[in-house]
């Protein structure tokens, strides 16, 4: 990363922090070996939290057997890498609604779901680090967007007709969202291989990970509102290590299976009504 995106990044005054319950809980999920009862009670002293933490757990995205009604209960069923990426989702939300609008909150969870289908169907077992790195692929729009609205509608503006969004952003800012967003997961002390998934989601092939931030870079492409074609650029395909077969059955998907989670988080389903399976 560049000094000048970093100067760029610190000196705006009002970038998004964490917030300090979650900065707490990533830091005990990342002890040797995490406490889930002091996590869960951690978790219980956030009513917020809790509740959107209990809908998720109860929707139809898990379908668990039977009804989940405490904190320790559901984090002993999603496991610790799952019990992360749902702690992440709750804090990024009101971030990018509040600065960018739920059209990109709904669009970065869609990513984030495509991207596990794409880890499962490989039989990739990171599939927790994809669903984050999806989540956060544009997270340095919201930077772009509180340092000049403006210039970010000019930009969505310009991509909308045809323009190449990296290039565009570049001539108006002089950064794009890309290398903004990686600086942006440095400071909140996320994983540098979640920056790295998040620098390169527009050109998988420059990525030290190219296998995962290939699973974004397809991700989004699909998981947009309006399809772009060609879906995958013909010269990025020719250096993906995978194959996407059937473009619109897979985006259909994720689109089907990223609804009950942005259900969940968008209020509209209620915690005595949610799905269960059996």
């Amino acid at each position: 990363m560049s000094q000048d995106v970093k100067n760029f990044i610190d000196g705006m005054p009002n970038i998004p922090s964490m917030p300090s319950i979650v900065l707490n809980l990533l830091d005990q999920l990342n002890k040797p070996e995490p406490d889930i009862i002091k996590l869960s009670a951690t978790i219980s002293k956030d009513i917020s939290l809790t509740a959107q933490l209990l809908r998720l757990v109860n929707s139809a995205y898990f379908s668990f057997s039977s009804r989940v009604n405490n904190v320790t209960q559901a984090a002993v069923l999603l496991g610790l890498n799952r019990l992360r990426s749902l702690i992440i989702s709750s804090a990024i939300k009101p971030m990018i609604v509040t600065v960018c609008g739920k059209d990109l909150w709904e669009h970065s969870i869609r990513c984030a779901v495509g991207c596990e289908i794409i880890a499962k169907s490989l039989n990739d077992n990171r599939k927790e680090e994809a669903f984050i790195a999806g989540l956060l692929h544009d997270v340095g729009k919201i930077v772009l967007e509180l340092y000049n609205s403006n210039y970010a509608r000019e930009a969505h503006n310009q991509f909308v007709l045809g323009g190449e969004r990296i290039s565009i952003e570049k001539k108006l800012f002089g950064f794009a969202h890309t290398e903004v967003g990686k600086e942006l997961i440095f400071k909140w002390n996320l994983s540098d291989d979640i920056g790295e998934h998040v620098n390169f989601h527009h050109n998988p092939v420059q990525s030290s990970d190219k296998l995962l931030t290939s699973y974004v870079y397809v991700a989004d492409r699909l998981a947009q509102e309006n399809i772009m074609y060609p879906i995958v650029d013909p010269e990025i395909s020719e250096n993906l290590d995978f194959e996407v077969s059937d473009p619109m059955i897979l985006r259909e998907e994720i689109f089907t299976a990223s609804q009950p989670i942005i259900d969940v988080f968008s209020g509209k389903t209620n915690i005595n009504t949610l799905h269960k399976a059996g």
